[in-house]
């Protein structure tokens, strides 16, 4: 019982030199095919829209350059570069194709942004990424009740400010004067100071405010927008290279199946079984 266990094991057994057979008798397949397939594919990657990709570097927070996906961001590019209509006028459509064209990334360590903007030529490219970083910054401006608050603060600030300088203008008159006693002179003297310090105090507040206020320009960029030489997309080894390997794995499975066929159909009843299957599809009759 056991011998002939071991003997229908051995005569089912696929053997290494079974499946170097197989491959020696499909080898101009398995050669020439994949380079069949990876000659066209290299051919029709040039047929394919090309990518050019513009490169920015900004001094922006992660929640800032994150804007570049907002929908206030998204909608003036989608109008500027008229890209609506090749989203068929589906606006959501073409804001997220526009946000594959955007893309961010913010070191860690230097906190600087990098924004590359992806467009089928340099030029656009380079524009993509110039108009979104303006976009950016001026969503970023202070608006709206916010910016009136900080409007009004100045406005504070600037008549405290015109007030101090009448009381210094004054202590200043009457210390010239003098006649002042000792005391007096030494208390207007402190005045004179404390009020030195809050105008001070208040114009560089002002200071800060307005620059809250302004749109952020050229201090914000570390490297401007670039304007690309060389495309990205599609690289042509790349192409190659996968092309060709997928076509290779996929006519080797077809070898193996269709060997694995012709040795079933030897076997009257596995031939029975194929027959049957090809009658059930309709190839031919049983």
């Amino acid at each position: 019982m056991t011998e002939q266990t071991i003997q229908n094991y051995d005569e089912d057994e696929i053997s290494f030199l079974d499946i170097l057979v197989t491959l020696a008798e499909s080898w101009r397949l398995l050669v020439f095919g994949p380079l069949v397939v990876g000659g066209v594919a290299g051919v029709l990657s040039f047929a394919w829209p090309k990518t050019f990709e513009s490169v920015a570097i900004v001094r922006l927070a992660e929640e800032e350059v994150a804007l570049l996906h907002a929908a206030p961001v998204l909608d003036p590019l989608i109008e500027k570069f008229g890209l609506l209509a090749k989203a068929d006028g589906i606006v959501d459509d073409a804001r997220q194709e526009l946000k594959k064209s955007l893309t961010f990334a913010v070191d860690k360590k230097t906190k600087l942004a990098t924004i590359t903007a992806k467009a089928g030529t340099p030029d656009t490219a380079q524009a993509l990424g110039g108009s979104a970083i303006a976009a950016v910054l001026k969503e970023l401006q202070v608006k709206g009740q916010e910016k009136a608050l900080l409007e009004k603060t100045i406005a504070i600030n600037n008549r405290a400010i015109e007030s101090a300088e009448d009381a210094e203008e004054s202590i200043q008159h009457n210390l010239k004067k003098g006649g002042l006693v000792d005391q007096a002179q030494e208390s207007a003297i402190k005045n004179l100071a404390a009020i030195n310090s809050d105008i001070a105090k208040r114009s560089q507040e002002n200071e800060e405010l307005r620059q809250k206020l302004e749109i952020k320009g050229a201090e914000v960029f570390v490297q401007e927008p670039s304007l690309p030489q060389l495309k990205t997309s599609p690289k042509l080894w790349l192409v190659l290279a996968i092309s060709v390997l997928m076509s290779f794995f996929l006519i080797l499975i077809f070898v193996f199946i269709r060997k694995a066929i012709l040795i079933a159909s030897q076997d009257s009843e596995t031939a029975q079984k194929i027959s049957n299957i090809k009658f059930l599809l309709g190839f031919k009759s049983v």
